[in-house]
């Protein structure tokens, strides 16, 4: 269920790179519990509002509200050590050595406990912590379908399946809004339907919203309750997804006229 204050609103929003307006005047927002997708033809500034959106790049104009808290200006990494908005980019970070469940844990530590001393720290308490990341970890990788290869270094696995460790390793916080940059981009249709599946749970069963960059109309018009469209840096139009690919407005951007 949706509540009456989005988990994200976004006022405004402009970047321009010298002469180019990458994004012109962008208002969007995210309701609790919802799925937004967020599609346009390349070059629209959908990875540019992410990027201004999630601290990696500082908007012009604009403002930025999380769980109704201002974080306008925020750096990424603040944003990140908050926990409760993350982001993925569309070339897939593992730590290739290690295994799943090691991937996960670390993860979580990172979150949890930011410091050296608390994270690597000895006697019951840490100990207490770790088996409790364990437990969320092994609970993440089951979901995600990686149960039979949870001890196989990350190194060793699909692309997809590295998609897949680091969409679990992202919810190890208990993150309430993820932002994903096109999660189904070169994978295989069997890891796709996977992706899809951890999302929709990850929704439905844990609580997390979602907005979500993504070219697969297929999984658009599957995973979302809304979708945003944006084309040469402005906001075209939003609504329903079957309203959405018939919109006229929508099809001409893509064929580019």
């Amino acid at each position: 269920m949706t509540g009456h204050l989005p988990i994200l609103e976004i006022k405004n929003l402009s970047k321009s790179y010298g002469a180019v307006k990458a994004v012109n005047d962008v208002s969007i927002h995210v309701d609790r519990g919802e799925i937004t997708g967020l599609i346009g033809p390349n070059g629209s500034g959908k990875s540019t509002f992410f990027d201004c959106s999630t601290g990696l790049a500082r908007p012009d104009t604009g403002k930025i509200v999380l769980d109704g808290q201002d974080i306008t200006g925020w750096s990424l990494n603040r944003i990140a050590r908050e926990g409760r908005m993350l982001r993925s980019f569309q070339k897939t970070v593992t730590f290739k050595a290690l295994d799943v469940e090691e991937n996960l844990v670390i993860a979580g530590q990172m979150f949890t406990f930011p410091s050296i001393a608390t994270t690597f720290g000895l006697g019951k308490m840490s100990r207490q912590r770790i088996q409790g990341l364990r437990e969320r970890a092994r609970d993440l990788i089951k979901m995600a379908g990686l149960w039979d290869v949870r001890h196989q270094p990350a190194g060793n696995l699909s692309g997809g399946q590295q998609k897949l460790i680091q969409f679990a390793s992202m919810l190890m916080p208990e993150p309430k809004l993820i932002l994903l940059d096109e999660p189904m981009a070169g994978i295989n249709p069997k890891i796709i339907e996977r992706v899809v599946d951890t999302i929709l749970y990850a929704n439905k069963s844990l609580g997390v919203s979602f907005l979500v960059i993504e070219h697969n109309i297929d999984v658009v018009t599957s995973i979302c309750q809304r979708v945003i469209v944006l084309d040469q840096g402005a906001k075209l139009v939003e609504g329903l997804p079957q309203d959405i690919i018939q919109d006229r407005r929508v099809r001409e951007a893509y064929l580019g006229g």
